[in-house]
């Protein structure tokens, strides 16, 4: 249920990792949101830029990507456990924007939340 999204110094060494030079992290956000948490990798938003000097593949290599098969039935109880924890996910990130809304109307301004 819970997105392990990592910290934002991962995000700039994915991009090393792929080749990237000069990368660049800038948070972004609504403006009601006025925290910054890297411990745990939760931040509203983020852009990751940087320049690839050359062109071709990325030295990062994952390998072959595994492909579903769609053709196999899916199993029930999975796919109602999917859909529970799905709904569950998503609820939360509908009621996180309100609750963190609520919060900025109540904390005085020059505090983060």
């Amino acid at each position: 249920m819970w997105m392990l999204f990592p910290k934002e110094d991962g995000y700039i060494e994915w991009f090393k990792n792929a080749g990237f030079k000069d990368v660049k992290l800038k948070r972004i956000g609504p403006k009601w949101y006025r925290g910054v948490r890297r411990q745990h990798g939760l931040i509203m938003g983020c852009s990751v830029t940087g320049v690839k000097p050359l062109s071709g593949d990325s030295p990062f290599l994952l390998g072959p990507k595994v492909e579903e098969d769609v053709q196999k039935p899916v199993n029930p109880l999975v796919f109602v456990s999917r859909l529970i924890f799905g709904a569950i996910e998503a609820t939360y990130y509908v009621i996180l924007p309100i609750y963190m809304w609520i919060k900025d109307q109540i904390v005085s301004k020059g505090r983060t939340i």
